[in-house]
């Protein structure tokens, strides 16, 4: 068995993982780089330098025991009658091995943790096992075996906790030296700075409108950083996350107001229903340039367009199916922008009486679309948010909110 924490210094280690990031995020290709936001170079990255702290699995442990012969020369209270030898002596002993799982990065066994002690355990370290033995004369009283155990396992406890402690403060601030390391590398590339940064089409609240607040918004890990565009890095119109999350908060507000008085609304199309929410919107938000932000565009699409390229597309739909949602996700993924593409489906359900059957049907619907990416976190009922690629450019990425209002009325449905 080796000596277990002995080797150089554990805040060494992560500080040299910590002085890598700058080179990682150097060895992004340019392209990839700009195209990625800093979130998801963050999440691309986060994972391959978090460490893993160590976690004994204690209540898995299991043990074998065996003959085996022990060394007894350094036992002073021993006798030994061959004077012309200064050992080993052996006699019949019994060894215990106790193999105890665990979780977290073999390598971390290696390093001297902050406090240590002069006492180091000793074990054997697989890969995601611990194995203490314990070897002891025949003639020993079983009890020593408890005490030597308790004495290893309660010493290989502390540095473990010692080591986590470390590793949480490690890990702790991974994020902001990420977000640090990407500001350094977009400042270098100063020249591409009106690429990275996403273009915002000016689009104010008007006079009188309320406060709205933006919704805080969580990520999942992707598998990999976004591929650039064919297009290029040519820049494009957009907006940005604040404008999307107004929008949303008050598609939100004006579907909710339309399902207070669902009779009212039931017994529109769905242009009739597009047109009084693009009405809506407008009364909400300006254009730099003119009154009206929003504007139609085809059947039932909401865009904020510019040079022939729509940088937020809503569509609204009368709810059908799930055949008419994936309809809905196909329109919208033919005509976004490469760069944080935001759209919105707003789904109005006036011909089903059982509503509580349709919500559930929404997740699953969205995921079998073939351009489906992953999740991405929502908190409100009736809404979910994805990610999902385009159809003409599988670089361009598209976050789709999709909206489910409940307009249904017995009246307007028998009146239709």
């Amino acid at each position: 068995m080796d000596y277990l924490f002995r080797e150089n210094d554990l805040d060494h280690q992560l500080r040299k993982r910590q002085d890598r990031i700058p080179s990682q995020i150097g060895a992004i290709p340019e392209d990839q780089f700009l195209v990625s936001s800093d979130r998801e170079i963050v999440e691309h990255l986060h994972p391959q330098l978090r460490v893993e702290p160590v976690v004994l699995q204690l209540d898995a442990r299991t043990m074998n025991q065996a003959e085996t012969k022990v060394d007894v020369s350094g036992d002073s209270m021993r006798g030994f009658f061959d004077l012309d030898r200064d050992g080993p002596f052996y006699v019949p002993g019994t060894r215990v091995d106790i193999d105890i799982p665990y979780t977290g990065e073999d390598w971390i066994f290696r390093y001297r943790t902050n406090p240590f002690g002069l006492q180091l355990p000793r074990a054997e370290v697989g890969r995601g096992n611990l194995r203490i033995s314990i070897s002891l004369p025949h003639d020993t009283p079983q009890e020593k075996f408890k005490e030597t155990y308790d004495r290893e396992i309660r010493l290989i406890g502390g540095y473990v906790d010692n080591a986590r402690k470390q590793i949480e403060a490690h890990n702790d601030r991974l994020e902001s030296l990420i977000h640090e390391a990407i500001a350094a590398r977009r400042s270098r590339l100063s020249k591409h700075a009106g690429i990275a940064d996403l273009l915002d089409i000016p689009l104010a609240a008007k006079d009188g409108a309320p406060p709205i607040k933006p919704v805080r918004i969580e990520t999942r890990r992707p598998p990999a950083l976004p591929r650039p565009p064919k297009t290029g890095l040519a820049p494009e119109p957009g907006i940005t996350d604040e404008n999307y999350e107004h929008i949303l908060h008050f598609i939100r507000h004006q579907g909710r107001t339309f399902e207070t008085t669902p009779g009212t609304y039931a017994l529109h199309d769905e242009e009739g229903l597009r047109n009084i929410m693009l009405a809506q919107l407008n009364g909400q938000f300006q254009g730099a340039a003119k009154g009206e932000a929003f504007r139609g565009k085809g059947k039932t699409d909401i865009c904020i367009e510019t040079d022939n390229r729509a940088a937020f597309v809503g569509e609204c739909k009368l709810w059908t199916g799930p055949a008419g949602l994936t309809g809905a996700l196909d329109q919208l993924l033919r005509y976004l922008t490469w760069r944080d593409s935001k759209a919105s489906v707003i789904l109005f359900n006036t011909r089903n009486r059982n509503f509580s059957r349709i919500a559930p049907t929404i997740p699953d619907s969205i995921r079998c679309h073939n351009l489906f990416v992953r999740d991405l976190p929502c908190k409100e009922a009736g809404e979910w948010r994805v990610l999902m690629r385009s159809e003409e450019d599988e670089g361009r990425r598209v976050t789709v909110h999709v909206f489910l209002f409940d307009l249904y009325d017995e009246d307007a449905a028998t009146r239709s």
